[in-house]
């Protein structure tokens, strides 16, 4: 990048400016110099390029690092409402007894499906259908 040097304060200045930015000097327009690529300039400090990019490696680390403890946590929570069992009352009204204590009851139900194709067409379809239920 080429910039302006303003032959007073030695800032390097864009090549559209007629006066300094730093101190208001005239800056001349035969006065060119290349900059040094090694370092970036921030409010008129000469940052080292290496500064900043060890900068960016901690930040990506950080946010690789929380964005894991989130996921750590989603999943802690999935797996904490997939082991607590609902709870519903007895489906039963005519048998259920009337007591204040609210039963667990933990249901699986498994289904399975076997279809017959013959000649390309679905001649039958028969489901099967288990239901397990566990009341605690």
């Amino acid at each position: 990048m080429v910039e302006r040097i303003c032959p007073a304060c030695q800032h390097g200045n864009p090549l559209d400016n007629r006066y300094c930015g730093a101190c208001g000097g005239p800056l001349q327009p035969d006065a060119l110099a290349r900059t040094d690529t090694t370092a970036i300039v921030i409010a008129g400090q000469h940052v080292p390029v290496a500064q900043i990019k060890q900068v960016g490696k901690v930040l990506a680390v950080s946010l690789a690092t929380v964005a894991a403890e989130v996921g750590v946590a989603w999943l802690r929570r999935r797996a904490d409402a997939a082991s607590t069992p609902t709870v519903r009352p007895p489906t039963s009204t005519l048998a259920a007894p009337q007591n204040d204590l609210v039963r667990n009851t933990v249901t699986i139900v498994s289904q399975r499906v076997v279809e017959v194709w013959e000649q390309g067409n679905l001649a039958r379809q028969v489901v099967e259908k288990h239901v397990w239920r566990k009341e605690e």
